[in-house]
């Protein structure tokens, strides 16, 4: 059998980025390249022949300005091919956005007057309509983006949407109803993803479902943990009210008056700019190197992640991998899952329950021990890369 010919298709992509779509689509097509290529690999060398990435110009996904160069480099075994990004009307855009906001839902030509001043690219549309039916698999993530609902539908014979599907406002348009209902298979990240998308667009679309997620590769030598005068928790991510930070600073603002003594570090992209100061014990150290990230990972004595709209969070993973574990909201069916399933970490939906996890984690060595080791298990056994390679070929095959 000759090998296939992958092709995945994001609004964006470099290995700066940071985006939770592109680091988890674009991980494992780099992975499959790169087992892919490799002498011995089995099976898998004999099923992938070759894995491209098609995305715009952009960097920035808030501008979608042109910023990387147009045309094809090579980034390790991956050919990723650029394509500039098309004028749009932000006045548009921006009314759609405000409308979704208050509250009111787009009529269908709405929905369509937002795709067409999303972000686009002609030449990439051009480009997977006059190359796509050479290959055997186009994917496309998230759902969310106009590259993703056109570019999918131009050969949806073979295409296959990674949603990274949450429970909001978009996911309620009709456009994504159809979109869905076309697509060749679903990949999703976690089950209760899955269990989403069914609710939404129907029950038949488990018959070309599957969970994948994505895949980790412990670390190798042990990680120093960062040192700090005060016990900390700490939360990694872009700081903004959609990852529910504004929620967590609220929490832990309750929980220090309430006597609770251990300090909150804030680390990634963004400013805390929605609230007028900080509350007492709350440092936020910016964006920070990926060595200096899990450092203060493995230091902190758990990751808080309140974020109620993710699909499958990588930040918790990383934390279980260095020894540390995770509250996550209950409100969030997929990270409430991972604790679930795996004994690593605790979930709180209200100040009081916020407080009580802190102060059971803050008393005992022990109890935080067992979490992370449980944790750590989880993402060995359940998202190395074999197991997620094999669960990715199996949907290919299926």
């Amino acid at each position: 059998m000759s090998g296939r010919r992958l092709a995945f298709v994001l609004p964006r992509y470099d290995e700066s980025i940071g985006g939770g779509a592109e680091t988890l689509v674009g991980s494992l097509a780099m992975q499959l390249a790169s087992l892919a290529g490799s002498l011995g690999a089995g099976s898998l060398s004999d099923e992938i022949e070759t894995v491209e990435i098609w995305a715009t110009c952009a960097k920035d996904h808030r501008t979608w300005e042109n910023h990387f160069p147009e045309g094809e480099l090579k980034i390790a075994n991956v050919v990723v091919r650029r394509f500039p990004v098309d004028e749009r009307n932000l006045e548009v855009f921006i009314r759609s956005e405000l409308q979704l906001q208050q509250g009111r839902p787009l009529s269908v030509s709405q929905q369509m007057d937002w795709l067409e001043n999303s972000v686009n690219s002609r030449a990439l549309y051009q480009h997977i309509r006059e190359q796509g039916a050479s290959f055997d698999a186009l994917f496309f993530a998230p759902y969310l983006f106009a590259t993703s609902f056109w570019g999918a539908l131009i050969h949806p014979e073979r295409s296959y949407l990674f949603p990274c599907l949450h429970d909001e406002s978009y996911a309620y348009f009709e456009v994504f109803r159809h979109l869905f209902a076309r697509m060749k298979g679903l990949i999703f990240n976690a089950a209760p993803e899955q269990e989403l998308a069914e609710r939404l667009y129907g029950k038949e679309l488990a018959e070309k479902s599957s969970v994948v997620g994505m895949g980790f590769t412990p670390y190798q030598e042990p990680l120093p943990a960062h040192k700090n005068d005060a016990d900390y928790i700490i939360f990694s991510g872009r700081k903004e009210t959609g990852k529910n930070l504004d929620l967590l600073l609220d929490w832990f603002e309750e929980y220090r008056r309430g006597g609770g003594t251990c300090d909150l570090h804030l680390i990634g992209s963004g400013s805390v700019e929605f609230r007028e100061s900080l509350p007492e014990g709350v440092s936020d150290f910016g964006f920070v190197s990926e060595e200096e990230k899990l450092s203060r990972m493995k230091g902190a004595r758990a990751l808080i992640q309140l974020s109620r709209n993710e699909s499958f969070s990588i930040v918790m993973m990383e934390a279980w991998l260095v020894g540390t574990p995770v509250i996550v909201h209950a409100d969030c069916p997929v990270t409430r899952d991972h604790v679930v399933r795996s004994g690593g970490g605790l979930y709180a939906g209200s100040e009081e329950e916020f407080s009580a996890c802190l102060k059971y984690l803050m008393e005992s060595e022990q109890n935080r021990d067992a979490l992370a080791i449980a944790g750590e298990r989880y993402v060995r056994e359940v998202y190395s890369w074999p197991a997620v390679t094999e669960r990715f070929l199996g949907a290919l095959r299926r």
